[in-house]
């Protein structure tokens, strides 16, 4: 079983560079990229061993997605094949990031209120920070 390497990742990143496969709108189809990075799905196999490969394509793909992010490009994924989102795109995108974020500060700040007393004193400045990031995310 394959196992992720960063090393993976930067083949990944220059395979689709040479093929031209990193400008806006480009599809990449998920076949290319579990060849280049040298998993194959088997047709029955224990949960832990499709986990597995799922999540060295995970790790591959997000290296690549990261290093995008930093050219202002997004790799997104539907139905097992990926495209890089036009820049008319991208605001969908960063308002789904801002969505996520907010979700996950509403769970912090919900465990934090419900955090038994004897526990609390510690939480009241972590509950504060995530009040002002929640804020911040709102204007």
């Amino acid at each position: 079983m394959t196992k992720f390497t960063t090393e993976m990742g930067r083949d990944l990143m220059g395979f689709l560079d040479n093929k031209g496969l990193l400008e806006f709108g480009s599809v990449i189809m998920g076949d290319d990229v579990r060849d280049r990075i040298g998993i194959e799905y088997p047709e029955t196999a224990n949960r832990a061993t499709f986990n597995a490969l799922a999540l060295t394509e995970l790790a591959a793909v997000d290296y690549v997605r990261n290093t995008l992010l930093g050219h202002g490009k997004y790799l997104s994924q539907s139905n097992g094949d990926y495209r890089i989102l036009l820049p008319s795109e991208n605001l969908r995108q960063c308002e789904r990031y801002i969505r996520n974020a907010t979700k996950k500060l509403n769970r912090s700040l919900k465990l934090s209120r419900n955090t038994p007393d004897i526990e609390r004193k510690e939480f009241d400045n972590m509950s504060v920070r995530a009040m002002m990031k929640k804020e911040s995310i709102r204007e």
